[in-house]
């Protein structure tokens, strides 16, 4: 019940409400460069192998992830 609430709190301040900085803030706001976006992309790319390598490890080795035949087909 909290979490709903919380979530439907944070849509609304994030999107329905009207910014709450000064002017200059949004004027001088820009794109970060290459020294935020390279360390992203490796991150990025690290967290795909990782997740990638550990699969057995989250999911199980051979675990039907898709097809549900585990689950009984007699049910």
């Amino acid at each position: 019940m909290l979490t709903a609430f919380y979530s439907v709190r944070l849509i609304n301040i994030g999107f329905n409400q009207e910014p709450q900085g000064d002017k200059k803030t949004f004027t001088e706001a820009h794109e970060p460069g290459a020294a935020m976006a390279v360390p992203l992309v490796i991150l990025g790319l690290a967290s795909i192998y990782v997740g990638y390598i550990m699969k057995d490890m989250i999911i199980g080795p051979g675990a039907p992830y898709i097809e549900f035949e585990a689950l009984g087909e007699g049910a």
